[in-house]
């Protein structure tokens, strides 16, 4: 079985993941609607200020996705040396927290492995 296989982009076991992401930015969409709508004391109608914070709050998720793409990129060749086993796989930092995590916790499997083959 390929990756793209066995780790698809979209998959209908991640509905309930889906779930969560669209109820935030409704949320956030929302709040924001409400704070738009307060601090123009009320002269953008409900209407417009909900689209304004739809499109506002999805232009920030499009934003964060397209960097971390960037990113994981950017990260490909030094996680290709840590599979390699090389100890210091000179991972490039990245600004996004969730990268930067889950290459700590590559980093820290890889060396638990290589404790272990000793």
């Amino acid at each position: 079985m390929d990756l793209k296989t066995k780790y698809p982009l979209l998959s209908s076991k991640n509905i309930s993941a889906y779930t969560v992401v669209m109820g935030i930015w409704v949320i956030i969409s929302l709040i924001s609607a409400f704070l738009m709508r307060y601090f123009s004391s009320e002269t953008i109608g409900w209407g417009a200020a909900l689209f304004l914070g739809l499109a506002s709050v999805m232009g920030g998720m499009l934003i964060m996705f397209g960097a971390s793409a960037i990113n994981l990129r950017k990260l490909r060749k030094g996680f290709a040396r840590l599979a390699a086993g090389e100890k210091d796989p000179q991972i490039p930092p990245v600004w996004c927290p969730v990268l930067t995590m889950a290459t700590r916790a590559a980093v820290e499997l890889q060396s638990k492995i290589q404790q272990g083959n000793k």
